[in-house]
């Protein structure tokens, strides 16, 4: 660098070349989640090192993370300080820089049952450490992502929206079936406090525009 013209692409030491992103999921207490792991990049990466951490901090614990790509491996632990991640080639391979954001690995969360309905657990980086050509490090920046706990609309909490849901609600507004707490959370879609024919119409909805 060192031109006096800001304006130019020399790699000023401002402009990030790559970014981690975190995607999102949702899982029910005591359930499991897969987070996409998303890389952009303007140099090749040669490899990544992250540490994540989560908050509520207990509420989400990584249990394995796996590379998309052959010719990359991932490896973790889980330490006191948040769960430090790599992703690297033991062949020499680069993620070249793509025009579109490129998935990179798969992390996969255990939800503690201490998790409470609609409640979300944000993912964070605390540190990102992104290795260009020939290990020489990248200016680079990581960006979260969230885990929702329950989502609405899912009254039988089996990861699906769809009719078995709403046979379940229309059980529950006969009085048929008597719904938990966190059924009537996930089935009270438009949140006024009541399980009513409102609410069946939305759901209905959700389903057909899947």
């Amino acid at each position: 660098g060192g031109s006096a013209d800001d304006g130019g692409d020399d790699g000023g030491s401002d402009e990030v070349q790559a970014a981690l992103v975190l995607g999102e999921g949702s899982s029910i207490p005591g359930g499991q989640v897969e987070i996409s792991l998303y890389l952009e990049n303007v140099e090749p990466v040669a490899g990544v090192q992250f540490t994540l951490g989560s908050s509520p901090e207990d509420w989400a614990t990584v249990y394995e993370i796996s590379s998309i790509s052959d010719c990359f491996e991932a490896s973790f632990n889980n330490t006191a300080s948040g769960t430090i991640g790599l992703v690297y080639s033991l062949s020499g391979c680069m993620f070249e820089p793509l025009d579109e954001i490129n998935e990179i690995a798969t992390l996969y969360f255990d939800v503690s049952t201490d998790a409470e309905w609609g409640s979300v657990v944000e993912l964070y980086f605390s540190e990102v450490i992104v290795a260009g050509d020939g290990g020489s490090q990248l200016n680079s920046s990581g960006y979260g992502g969230v885990i929702t706990v329950g989502t609405i609309g899912d009254v039988n909490h089996d990861g699906n929206i769809d009719v078995i849901d709403a046979v379940s609600m229309i059980n529950f507004i006969l009085q048929l079936e008597e719904p938990t707490e966190s059924q009537v959370w996930a089935a009270d879609i438009n949140e006024d406090g009541s399980l009513n024919i409102l609410d069946v119409v939305m759901l209905i909805e959700i389903i057909l525009g899947d």
